[in-house]
């Protein structure tokens, strides 16, 4: 009898086991389904530019020095590079490892080098030289020349005649005077020449800033002093360094016209003129000739009195 009362306990509980899974199944809402442990998303990679070999500093990056890795995108920065082809050819600033991002501050702005005046030699192409070039504002095109332009160099001599008959002396021991009869020519001496930089280069000392006086009153917003500097034009005498790019012949050339004592001027060319032109030396007998001018007998006798120097 207590076997049999045991038995039906037990099947009493599962009866009831059984009732309550039967009313949760009823009781659940349709298309419901077990909710399921959520899976954590794999992050997005982003394919960024490495060094796939030491690259020196200075020097261009050639393609097969140039490789990709991907990195978490999260780990992403302004300063990585994407496209493999946006550095191949550029220089570097510093020395890059193997292995390591290739970034934008890594790259050589070669414009910034002309305005900030460092590293010259980087915009010296392949048989060039640089060579340095004073003149005045006035007979460098008033100050229109900048970095990239293309000028044409023009000469002029006073040339002596050697065997013209000499001043007599003023008195005994005294050097015999130089000859009296001189002509001026003129020509075309250098033509399509560009010039890398106009003014000085890095380390060169800049004029400290004028700072306000003792007891001065700086000025208000809005007022003189704020936003861009006012243009001031050039005098007209004043010095400018101009860095030309010349071959070594030509650089040769322009350091004799610089060192006779020849007159030099420099004229802008076009934007896209490249063109050469083949022309005559001018002297008096030339404008005289082209222009008709017609003169008294014996022209060699008279000449512009602002003709002798």
């Amino acid at each position: 009898m207590p076997r049999r009362g045991t038995l039906l306990i037990i099947i009493g509980i599962i009866l009831a086991l059984g009732t309550a899974v039967v009313v949760f199944a009823l009781l659940r809402p349709p298309g419901q389904t077990p909710t399921a442990t959520p899976q954590p998303t794999p992050e997005e990679k982003i394919s960024v530019v490495i060094a796939a070999q030491e690259i020196p500093a200075l020097t261009e990056i050639p393609a097969d020095a140039v490789g990709t890795l991907l990195i978490p995108k999260s780990a992403l920065t302004l300063k990585h590079l994407l496209d493999p082809e946006a550095v191949i050819g550029k220089k570097t600033t510093r020395l890059i490892a193997r292995g390591s991002f290739i970034t934008t501050d890594l790259l050589l702005d070669e414009s910034k080098v002309l305005e900030l005046g460092y590293n010259a030699s980087l915009n010296i192409p392949p048989g060039k030289v640089a060579a340095a070039f004073r003149t005045t504002q006035i007979r460098a095109v008033a100050g229109a020349i900048q970095n990239g332009d293309f000028v044409d160099i023009l000469i002029s001599y006073w040339m002596l005649d050697t065997e013209a008959e000499a001043a007599p002396g003023e008195g005994e021991g005294e050097e015999e005077a130089a000859p009296q009869s001189q002509t001026l020519l003129a020509q075309l001496l250098l033509q399509d020449v560009e010039v890398l930089r106009v003014g000085p280069w890095a380390g060169v000392a800049a004029p400290p800033e004028e700072l306000p006086e003792e007891g001065g009153e700086e000025a208000a917003p809005g007022e003189e002093g704020e936003g861009e500097p006012e243009l001031q034009p050039v005098a007209p005498e004043a010095q400018v360094v101009l860095t030309l790019l010349l071959d070594q012949q030509n650089a040769l050339v322009l350091k004799f016209a610089s060192e006779s004592g020849a007159s030099i001027d420099l004229v802008l060319r076009g934007l896209e003129d490249h063109d050469t032109a083949r022309t005559e030396t001018v002297s008096l007998e030339y404008v005289m000739a082209r222009f008709e001018i017609t003169v008294p007998p014996e022209p060699m006798r008279f000449v512009p009195k602002s003709y002798r120097p």
